[in-house]
């Protein structure tokens, strides 16, 4: 019995006294309010694995939050986990999480996974793949991997792993998780993706009818751009040299 309660004193003690962080991020943008909202939820499943909160922000301007967990809040200067976040006007477009140690990086990616879809998602299901990818590096240390990522933003979330040992020749492991959120209107910060799930790869669209241009997919072979035969001259050619509204 007096080991249990000296275990829960343990945990209360880590448990900041004001509650979850505050993170100073600005809320003058529907992105930037959504990033407010999902990085509250980040915090709050971060402590459900265990693990420390965000609690600095280290610059944000209209395009770029960075943010990372420091051993003082409101530190100056990045230390083992930063997170970039890349928005737009309404919505957010990506999130780059880096962790410099493989056993950390599970929980803390699993909190950002979870934060997606905090009303249908466990924290068991959300720390697969994120417990995958780091046993992988720590199997092979010395073997980098980074998957393909897919930038344009689909009508889910998806997720890319890599891993570089040894990075910036100092010793140190870095493993990362990118974060390709939905378009605008197919995510919703407090219950979720509307078609619901993660996806951890781009879709592809092979038929001939999803190749048909009917709207914006998350994957564009863009062959609905038009082609012209005639080719455009090169400047050194003497079809380049002649101007049709070069005249005197």
């Amino acid at each position: 019995m007096v080991k249990r309660i000296i275990a829960l004193l343990l945990v209360l003690a880590l448990i900041p006294a004001a509650g979850l962080a505050d993170l100073k991020l600005r809320e003058d943008t529907p992105a930037r309010k959504m990033l407010k909202t999902y990085m509250a939820n980040v915090n709050a499943f971060l402590v459900e694995q265990g693990e420390l909160e965000i609690n600095t922000v280290f610059d944000q301007n209209r395009d770029v939050a960075e943010l990372g967990i420091t051993a003082a809040g409101d530190a100056e200067l990045p230390e083992d986990v930063t997170v970039t976040v890349y928005l737009y006007y309404d919505s957010i477009n990506s999130l780059l999480l880096r962790v410099n140690d493989t056993a950390r990086f599970p929980a803390i990616a699993a909190a950002f996974i979870q934060a997606l879809s905090p009303k249908t998602l466990s924290g068991a299901d959300a720390l697969k793949e994120p417990a995958a990818r780091a046993k992988t590096a720590r199997d092979n240390p010395g073997n980098s991997f980074e998957d393909t990522v897919e930038e344009l933003n689909g009508t889910a979330p998806r997720t890319y792993y890599a891993y570089y040992p040894n990075q910036y020749h100092d010793n140190v492991h870095w493993i990362q998780m990118w974060i390709i959120f939905p378009m605008e209107g197919f995510w919703n910060e407090e219950t979720g993706v509307i078609s619901g799930g993660t996806e951890t790869k781009a879709p592809s669209y092979d038929s001939d009818q999803d190749k048909e241009y009917e709207g914006y997919y998350s994957h564009d072979p863009f062959e609905h751009y038009e082609t012209f035969a005639t080719p455009t001259p090169e400047p050194d050619s003497a079809a380049g040299e002649y101007d049709p509204w070069d005249r005197p």
